[in-house]
């Protein structure tokens, strides 16, 4: 204990009379002043509750109880009156605010005992001896959009935000929260997360077709925080893992749902295989450029065409002078669709094997200036896969079997980052943790349901536009 602790505690440890009393008169006056500093700070967070608390404060003051009794009743009637006429206004400025004072009250109330059970302390032997031991605090709490409340959080010198995801779950639990994770703000602070409710719970429906193409941004989902989940196509290959039910082909036919409009405009071709035989990718046929189902032999061929192509543009762009290619009518941007990546070798003797593993190493290297994206999805990425992971830039983890396979696909720390893909709901097929691009944040997202009904008008689409086209070329 410090020198100041002892002396304050040898004073009010006292028996002698006057040590009470000066005990009593200086937490007398420390509780006044934060009274005053708590209503301050109350005053200028939360504005809209502070006027009401200060006009029944002058209402007693200048006509007593009668004027406070008054002024309660008036209130009253004017917010019944606001529900009554504007529910939802009602709900965001008054229901809402209010039972996040009541959350903001109960996480500064309850945060250094949190902080003390969860071991969240810089102690003396990091300090130095002499010193009291320091608590992470609680700087600000902010609400969001998506059901849950971010935790502004100081580290004292000897701790960092991994010590704080070391202890999210703990946290979590003792606010009674479904989660907890953190955001990284800057050096000495970190962001807590904590999720009240689960916004992606019910399913997404397909979003609208977007007029423009952007492979760099495809909208195919939602996220937590409500925003869109866009899934980036151009410059990278994109590798989706998840076990059987995950819901990897939301994922699929929601970007396939989104490429349509470039499909259509020849600015995009998918060539796809699909080992399975066709179960997956056979009912949107027409949106494929080239497919194959059939034999592991066959689907190589269709890999290898793709290098040709590959190298065919790779001359090109050499020749031209240009760094990447940039689709265009008759040379578009070809995503390379390949839906189970460890069955396409599972049945293929060796000699093609070698060759599949050959043509797809050199698209994963060199395709991405040529204008050639690999989408593959598997159901774990710990088999055959691991040969080729680190060959894809962007990586969507669903639900997987367990948390060793959070790290092969998005990395090592993600899973403390708050990316447990291994807890992910059965009940939840579509849900899945990406990094944000750029950074170690991660974000939890879920993919739009795309039926087969959705599926059919999709391929009647391209079956039309390609009808119409032929008509164009006829005349």
């Amino acid at each position: 204990m410090s020198t100041r602790g002892q002396a304050r505690s040898a004073l009010f440890d006292s028996d002698d009379l006057l040590a009470v009393a000066l005990e009593a008169v200086v937490l007398g006056v420390l509780g006044v002043f934060r009274a005053l500093w708590a209503a301050l700070v109350m005053a200028v967070r939360f504005p809209a509750a502070a006027v009401p608390l200060l006009l029944v404060v002058a209402a007693g003051v200048l006509l007593g109880s009668k004027g406070v009794a008054l002024v309660l009743v008036m209130l009253a009637a004017l917010l019944g009156a606001w529900r009554l006429k504007a529910p939802s206004s009602f709900s965001r400025h008054v229901s809402d605010r209010s039972a996040f004072m009541v959350r903001n009250a109960i996480y500064r109330l309850r945060w250094t005992g949190v902080a003390r059970r969860t071991d969240l302390v810089a102690h003396d032997g990091r300090l130095g001896r002499g010193r009291d031991p320091e608590l992470v605090a609680l700087l600000r709490v902010r609400p969001t959009t998506a059901g849950s409340d971010r935790l502004l959080l100081r580290l004292p010198t000897g701790l960092t935000p991994d010590d704080v995801a070391g202890k999210a779950d703990a946290i979590a639990h003792a606010f009674r929260s479904e989660a907890a994770r953190i955001h990284p703000d800057r050096p000495g602070r970190v962001w807590l997360e904590l999720r009240r409710a689960d916004q992606l719970a019910a399913p997404i429906l397909p979003l609208p077709q977007s007029d423009k193409l952007d492979l760099a941004a495809l909208p195919v989902g939602h996220a937590e925080d409500g925003s869109t989940w866009h899934l980036r196509l151009a410059g990278t290959h994109l590798l989706i893992a998840g076990a059987t039910g995950a819901g990897k082909s939301s994922v699929l036919w929601s970007m396939l749902r989104a490429l349509t409009r470039g499909i259509r405009q020849g600015l995009v071709e998918v060539w796809a295989v699909d080992p399975k035989g066709g179960m997956e990718l056979r009912p949107g046929r027409a949106l494929f450029a080239r497919f194959e189902d059939s034999t592991p032999e066959d689907m190589c061929v269709v890999l290898e065409d793709l290098v040709v192509l590959k190298d065919s543009r790779a001359k090109q762009l050499a020749e031209s002078g240009q760094r990447s290619h940039v689709a265009g009518a008759g040379s578009p941007h070809i995503i390379a669709l390949l839906d189970e990546l460890a069955t396409l070798t599972a049945f293929a003797d060796r000699a093609v094997t070698r060759r599949i593993d050959t043509a797809l190493g050199l698209l994963l290297t060199q395709g991405r200036a040529c204008g050639i994206t690999v989408v593959a999805a598997v159901q774990d990425p710990g088999k055959d896969i691991v040969g080729w992971r680190d060959l894809f830039p962007t990586r969507v983890a669903m639900r997987l079997d367990n948390p060793l396979q959070v790290a092969m696909v998005l990395g090592d720390g993600a899973r403390e980052m708050g990316a447990k893909a291994d807890e992910i709901s059965e009940l939840t097929p579509g849900v899945a943790f990406v990094r944000v691009e750029g950074t170690r944040q991660i974000k939890r997202v879920r993919a739009a349901y795309v039926n087969d009904n959705a599926i059919a008008e999709l391929a009647a689409q391209i079956s039309v536009s390609d009808e119409q086209n032929q008509r164009e070329e006829v005349q």
